[in-house]
């Protein structure tokens, strides 16, 4: 086994760079949201549209940008969601109300969901078999440290240049990242041809959109597992993440604590993404996933008895984080290995693109909770359900490969 090159290196570094920022935008809009809400003189709750049409956005550029990749070249297309995703940033700035908010974060959405499939099908390409889910979990961990800094960020941000601030920051850094991948990253579009026999007839003579080979007899299963899962997951995570710190408020934090407290699910994330990458690599890939989602739906459950202390919810909050985000963090690595390099961009995209679909729903059924006669407590505990059942369905994955001819522990 080859090392990696300094070359190899800085493309991955790159790559987590653009993870990084796909984490922090997913935790910047809920951290923008009570200052928005003061500032337009509406309810916090009117910016549920922008919460879930930025997942609209994302499952539209999982599914439409990312397979792109495939065809034109993995390091091109991953520059056009990076300029979309950064200009429509920095234009949502001059929105002057919650219904302008919500289309251009949908249109960054865009540019956001092609980001993350695009830069695991690259980092998976450049990392050795031995190693894949391991490194390309260590990349897309950036999410969590992304999601982490907003967190530290924002305070200081809005203390100076209000709501604005965030978005401006968070517009600014995705287009200078795509500058450098002009010549950071290597064209990685697969060029070998693939063995005869290996890929459905329709995918090696480009005769139908690869899209369809994700249901050929040999990847169906595990294809609409990886679906299934990826939307529960996502469903809980983006209902957390966009209303966390809000809930939090209402339950009477400050914004600036509540907004340091949550950036404790990072910690929590990459704890359970490292945990569950290194089991994966080893052939444990079932029960580290039961165990992770499992934590997460008690930590949830415990949330909703209102822990007293501020250390007690710091604590149950790093536990959420391991469970969902650590879970989460590994399902497009997980994924990457499942299909071969022809379809990667591919199955990873729509997994991603399929789960954002759903999880747009996430942010509008906690909005809804939010107005029934629920405590914050008790809204912020609903989501230990999809995250039980997230450990149910892994007790499926060994079925899902099996039928395609591959077995796992």
């Amino acid at each position: 086994m080859a090392p990696l090159t300094v070359g190899q290196w800085w493309a991955i570094a790159l790559c987590t760079l653009a993870a990084f920022f796909d984490g922090y935008d997913a935790q910047m809009l809920a951290m923008a949201i009570p200052l928005m809400a003061d500032a337009f003189h509406v309810p916090p709750t009117a910016f549920a549209a922008a919460a879930s049409g930025s997942l609209a956005g994302m499952a539209i550029g999982a599914m439409l940008l990312s397979p792109l990749a495939d065809r034109f070249g993995r390091r091109p297309m991953l520059i056009v969601s990076l300029v979309i995703l950064g200009s429509a940033t920095l234009l949502a700035t001059r929105a002057g109300g919650p219904a302008a908010m919500a289309a251009w974060r949908t249109v960054a959405g865009c540019g956001l969901g092609a980001v993350v499939p695009i830069t695991i099908a690259i980092v998976a390409d450049i990392a050795p078999a031995a190693r894949r889910v391991t490194i390309v979990t260590v990349m897309a961990s950036g999410f969590a440290i992304g999601a982490a800094s907003s967190g530290q960020i924002a305070p200081l941000l809005s203390q100076h240049w209000g709501w604005r601030g965030l978005f401006v920051y968070g517009g600014i850094m995705p287009l200078a990242i795509a500058v450098l991948c002009f010549r950071g990253i290597p064209e990685s579009r697969p060029s070998v041809a693939p063995v005869r026999g290996t890929l459905p007839d329709a995918v090696e003579a480009g005769a139908v959109k690869r899209v369809a080979a994700l249901f050929a007899p040999r990847y169906r299963y595990r294809t609409l597992f990886m679906w299934l899962l990826t939307a529960l997951n996502l469903f809980a995570n983006y209902g957390l993440f966009s209303w966390l710190p809000t809930l939090l408020v209402q339950n009477g934090w400050t914004l600036a604590a509540a907004s340091r407290v949550t950036s404790f699910l990072a910690i929590g994330g990459l704890a359970g993404c490292y945990f569950v990458s290194t089991q994966a690599d080893r052939g444990r890939t079932v029960m580290a996933l039961i165990g992770v989602y499992l934590t997460g739906a008690v930590a949830l459950a415990l949330c909703a008895t209102n822990p007293g202390s501020t250390w007690m919810w710091a604590v149950l909050i790093i536990f959420i984080g391991f469970g969902g985000i650590g879970a989460s963090l590994t399902l497009a690595p997980l994924a990457s290995t499942y299909y071969p390099p022809e379809l990667r961009s591919t199955g990873v995209g729509w997994a991603n693109g399929f789960g954002r679909a759903v999880s747009f729903f996430g942010p509008l059924a906690m909005a809804w909770l939010m107005q029934k006669s629920l405590s914050p407590t008790m809204v912020l505990g609903a989501l230990m359900v999809p995250m039980a059942l997230c450990a149910v369905l892994v007790t499926l994955l060994p079925l899902a490969l099996r039928s395609g001819g591959e077995r796992t522990s």
